[in-house]
């Protein structure tokens, strides 16, 4: 058996698609000739796995691939500024949905699954304005490197294996995720808003979170193979 259907296995409570399936479209693409050694070689060297998540928005040295730069910030991004953070650790749960404006390029270094939400499936006129049993799930087979659209709503990766963890680096347009400089807007996407670029709706599993509870249904649980 692959590694997909023994997850999908153990998970029977909810279809689990490849990224290299038809469905993925919808969210993203798999992206082909793309490089980012030097940056994996660095994650490597110093990631370690524990039950926290860790994250930072910029990694110099991420940045500094040079072939990451050439194959992922110059072509996927056209030339803008872009960032390289990673985000690491042990999860198993939604939690909550975050968007952008602009892609977001991710970089797994172990296997992982994306659970992700269309934008236009947002309903902005309820409290609920997030159904999560349309939330759909993606293994993504490490070292796969993906592109999620900007209307692709996703969150903190779920790890396959958890002697493993994940570690996910991922690119995105400069300054997402940094502090605010101006006050929120007083409407229902301007209270979403917690740092540039970064609108998070949150499940109510996470009220204690500071961010907006907007979420209706489960709070899906991926169990992992080992």
């Amino acid at each position: 058996m692959s590694t997909l259907s023994d997850l999908q296995a153990k998970n029977p409570q909810i279809k689990i698609y490849s990224v290299t399936d038809p469905e993925f479209k919808a969210f993203g693409r798999v992206l082909s000739n793309v490089k980012a050694d030097a940056a994996v070689a660095h994650a490597r060297k110093v990631w370690k796995v524990d039950d926290s998540i860790g994250a930072a928005v910029s990694v110099p040295e991420f940045e500094a691939d040079k072939d990451l730069d050439k194959t992922i910030s110059q072509r996927i991004f056209g030339q803008m500024p872009v960032e390289v953070g990673w985000v690491y650790g042990r999860n198993s749960m939604l939690n909550a949905l975050e968007y952008h404006q602009g892609s977001e390029v991710h970089i797994p270094l172990e296997d992982t699954v994306f659970l992700l939400y269309k934008f236009e499936d947002i309903d902005w006129t309820s409290e609920g304005m997030i159904d999560t049993t349309k939330v759909k799930a993606f293994f993504c087979p490490k070292g796969t490197i993906t592109e999620l659209a900007g209307w692709a709503l996703h969150y903190v990766p779920v790890h396959v294996h958890q002697h493993l963890g994940f570690c996910d680096i991922f690119v995105l347009p400069k300054g997402t995720g940094t502090a605010l400089t101006s006050p929120k807007s007083d409407t229902v996407d301007g209270k979403l808003l917690v740092a540039k670029n970064q609108w998070i709706i949150a499940h109510p599993d996470l009220k204690d979170s500071g961010n907006v509870i907007g979420m209706k249904g489960p709070n899906i649980k991926i169990n992992p193979l080992d």
